[in-house]
């Protein structure tokens, strides 16, 4: 029996709408304002993201939506976690006199469930962000398709197609996450400083 675009977008928002639940959940034990809201609006973005590349985006060079047919709750489970490491990275290195790593790994560990392999592999992306941004990107791609489909092989295609996908995901949601309270304010009020 084929299953009908209807019934794909139905079990895709199923599988996004599960694991915002799970993760929502887990933040609700938490009294750091700040990471509430930074880890909120992630999930949020995440979910757009996803619902734009497996269902918006019709473009023949879209990587995600090559693999819609197998999408299922682990790679939903394994999406948001990157999209989480990826946009936290990218915030410490931004704001890194005024946040550390030390200080979010905690939180993103908890909310996401991240397990030690997970943890691991997130700080690895850490170091290497630290040491070069282009370098970082590029081992952030190779990454996604291995921790997302098990694939070994990244053609320029998937690769040209995955940094732009980074890239603008982090871009739309730092800036929904900033446009109405700047970063400062909002760690400042949340720090009580």
């Amino acid at each position: 029996m084929q299953i009908t675009k209807k019934q794909t977008e139905k079990y895709l928002h199923k599988f996004f709408i599960q694991k915002k639940q799970i993760y929502m959940a887990q933040m609700e034990q938490m009294e750091d304002s700040f990471a509430i809201a930074f880890y909120t609006q992630c999930i949020e973005s995440t979910i757009a993201d996803g619902y734009e590349m497996l269902i918006l985006d019709h473009s023949s060079s879209n990587y995600l939506k090559a693999h819609k047919h197998i999408w299922n709750v682990q790679i939903t489970d394994h999406f948001f976690k990157l999209a989480a490491i990826h946009h936290t990275i990218r915030m410490v290195r931004r704001y890194k006199k005024e946040i550390t790593w030390d200080t979010m790994l905690p939180f993103l560990s908890h909310i996401f469930l991240l397990n030690e392999n997970e943890q691991k592999m997130a700080t690895i992306l850490y170091q290497c962000s630290c040491f070069s941004r282009i370098q970082f990107s590029t081992l952030f791609a190779c990454v996604s398709t291995r921790y997302l489909f098990a694939e070994t092989e990244i053609s320029p295609s998937v690769m040209a197609f995955l940094l732009h996908f980074w890239y603008n995901s982090y871009q739309s949601f730092i800036t929904s996450f900033t446009s109405y309270v700047p970063f400062r304010v909002r760690l400042g009020k949340a720090t009580g400083t």
